[in-house]
């Protein structure tokens, strides 16, 4: 039976790179909420998985390809063992 089907290492970089995206833009979380209506201080946590929607949405937002956000994101684990 395999363990939970989360991996918290690739949410916290995901998270890490939703951060680093807004703060080179010099915006707030408060102004990207307003703006995006997205919670981003929990998008930012790492707590969560976010969806894809969400992460397109705030790519979106800050003018970057998806493509270019997920360049050299890999799993750290492997849900399926």
């Amino acid at each position: 039976m395999s363990g939970p089907r989360i991996d918290i290492t690739f949410n916290r970089r995901i998270a890490q790179k939703l951060k680093a995206l807004r703060n080179a833009r010099g915006f707030s979380q408060m102004r990207v909420a307003m703006d995006t209506g997205i919670n981003v201080g929990r998008a930012e946590s790492g707590a969560r998985s976010l969806s894809v929607y969400t992460i397109a949405v705030l790519c979106a937002y800050y003018d970057t390809p998806l493509e270019e956000f997920f360049e050299g994101m890999r799993l750290t684990a492997a849900p399926w063992e």
